[in-house]
């Protein structure tokens, strides 16, 4: 796969509520604002088709180290983020690989299509393009590719420019995961289109997770999910799939199916048992977590704020994986 994922993005239908939680609970800011319309954006496609008529949609970003958190409201007009706010609610909506040089980009954009994959959106902002691959079916997410280029000031700055976090704790995210019902098909597909050919493919167990706790029960029954893993850089990418038993995994795939589940933020055990327990007064839960070998992880209950599910885990080490797919 070309380019480095550096951008996470979170459709909402309310910006400035979404901002206030990501700011006051989570230290997650400050945000620039802007607000595209016909007038700020150029060149905008969607499924092909010049737009021609109005459309509006704000946009709210931060960096939190290298990786960019997006925040994206629909207001009116055919954009593509209506399609998943009406069907699944906010949620995770894609994550976007950069690649800086414009004719490498448009070059790997005509090879996508090539594949098979349909550019839904295009458009110019300033300096700034961007394309959205209709890439939920094959891939489990929605993909975005973009040049990284410079954009004008903001309209906006919440909660304002310089401010200092509420928040001790700086997310340090190394983990885009996604749930799916078929994940070799899924290993296949991301070696089909974006030539990633080397996962580490573990089946988690009783005989190897310990301490497995699900909505606070004690899993002593027999379960089986299993977790393929690729690191693109410097972010992992992490496919599972439920296979039996109790485990969070199948809640989201009977709710939206296929899809974005969660991002991992690896920090030490102890600053993650600060977090857990600061996030108590916001009724945030530990809704499953467990040990591998030395990696610990912990999904929490932050979808009522963050619009998805925020795991915490200590990135420790675990034993070799079962295979290689394919196989080398």
């Amino acid at each position: 796969m070309k380019g480095d994922i550096k951008q996470v993005c979170v459709v909402v239908s309310d910006v400035e509520s979404a901002m206030r939680d990501y700011w006051d609970k989570f230290g997650i800011g400050p945000w620039d604002v802007r607000h595209f319309t016909p007038d700020t954006v150029r060149n905008l496609y969607i499924g092909g088709k010049h737009v021609t008529e109005g459309f509006d949609f704000i946009c709210a970003v931060t960096w939190m180290g290298d990786v960019e958190f997006e925040l994206i409201q629909p207001i009116s007009g055919p954009v593509i983020y209506w399609d998943q706010l009406e069907k699944d609610g906010p949620s995770l909506h894609h994550f976007k690989l950069v690649i800086y040089n414009d004719d490498e980009l448009k070059a790997y954009v005509e090879e996508l299509e090539k594949r098979g994959l349909r550019v839904t959106q295009t458009g110019w902002i300033d300096n700034d393009v961007h394309y959205y691959f209709d890439t939920r079916k094959e891939l489990g997410v929605i993909l975005e590719l973009g040049n990284g280029g410079k954009i004008g000031a903001p309209d906006s700055v919440y909660p304002h420019a310089g401010a200092v976090s509420p928040v001790a704790h700086k997310p340090n995210i190394r983990q885009l995961a996604i749930v799916v019902d078929d994940v070799k098909q899924v290993m296949d597909n991301y070696a089909k289109y974006l030539d990633i050919t080397s996962w580490d493919v573990r089946h988690f167990t009783p005989g190897k997770v310990r301490n497995f706790y699900v909505n606070g029960e004690h899993i002593t029954e027999d379960f089986e999910f299993i977790c393929a893993v690729t690191w693109v850089n410097d972010m992992e990418l992490e496919l599972i799939q439920p296979v039996k038993g109790k485990n969070i995994y199948w809640d989201f795939l009977d709710k939206v199916g296929p899809g974005f589940h969660h991002i991992k933020d690896v920090c030490p055990d102890e600053e993650i048992a600060r977090e857990s327990k600061r996030l108590e007064q916001y009724g945030i839960k530990v809704m499953q977590t467990g040990w591998i070998d030395d990696d610990s992880h912990y999904y929490m209950s932050t979808e009522p704020y963050l619009k998805m599910i925020l795991e915490y885990g200590n990135g420790g080490k675990i034993g070799a994986p079962d295979y290689v797919y394919p196989a080398r």
